[in-house]
């Protein structure tokens, strides 16, 4: 099989990875609402081990300016999420409580999609190094995208409406074989440098969201039950970065 085909279809079965996870919890809505706590604490530790065991050590290999880029990536999306206000002056008017719920969840997409796009790309660079490399790299892609389809649909169905989150989590999905299509146009003349530096950059936004957006929220009930699935979250996510 050539390269070309190589980075078609294991991006597309990234993206179906996705997709299952999506299905999942639209088969247990209910259950993902009730727990929704719990459900914050696992997508927490989920995000924290993609940024930590995944994104940050990647970047750190292909650029020596990771952390810069890493801070750059916190920032960003920390003014993204301050700069989606509405003005007093607009004749549409949210409850407050609203608004923010709004913004998290666009934040979350943006950064899951970001996420995502890049993991498209990392498919079809590994591939355009050889193949050995491009399969063992498509394989982790493949197995973290399941679990990030289930946090991408559930937390923002906790923050936007049903139709909403549903379409972002689809456009999320599809930014892994979208990434993976413009980079083979690329792949000849992307440097490691550019690729380490947008890992970094999404490596940023994901640490952002999970410590301003997602860890705060898991304070809302008591218990060790949260920590337990935050912990969870984290664990496996360090499997899966062992098997890339």
């Amino acid at each position: 099989m050539n390269m070309e085909f190589n980075i078609i279809f294991y991006s597309t079965l990234a993206g179906l990875s996705t997709i299952l996870g999506i299905i999942l919890v639209t088969f247990n809505e209910k259950i993902v609402l009730r727990y929704s706590h719990y459900v914050n604490s696992f997508a927490a530790g989920l995000i924290l081990g993609i940024a930590f065991f995944h994104l940050f050590p990647e970047s750190m290999k292909l650029t020596s300016k990771a952390f810069l880029f890493i801070v750059t990536g916190f920032l960003l999306f920390y003014l993204l999420e301050s700069g989606i206000v509405i003005h007093s002056g607009s004749e549409i008017h949210f409850d407050k409580k609203d608004i923010h719920h709004h913004n998290k969840g666009v934040v979350m997409f943006s950064g899951l999609f970001f996420h995502s796009f890049i993991d498209g790309i990392i498919i079809g660079v590994s591939f355009g190094v050889g193949p050995k490399l491009g399969l063992l790299t498509s394989l982790g892609v493949i197995l973290h995208e399941l679990p990030e389809g289930v946090t991408t649909f559930s937390l923002l169905l906790n923050s936007l409406k049903r139709s909403t989150a549903l379409k972002m989590s689809l456009a999320v999905a599809l930014a892994t074989p979208l990434g993976a299509l413009i980079c083979l146009a690329f792949v000849g003349n992307l440097s490691e440098l550019t690729i380490g530096n947008l890992i970094a950059i999404t490596g940023g936004s994901l640490l952002y969201i999970a410590a301003a957006d997602l860890i705060p929220e898991t304070h809302s009930t008591k218990g060790l039950q949260n920590a337990g699935f935050l912990l969870l979250g984290v664990l496996l996510l360090f499997l899966l970065s062992n098997l890339d």
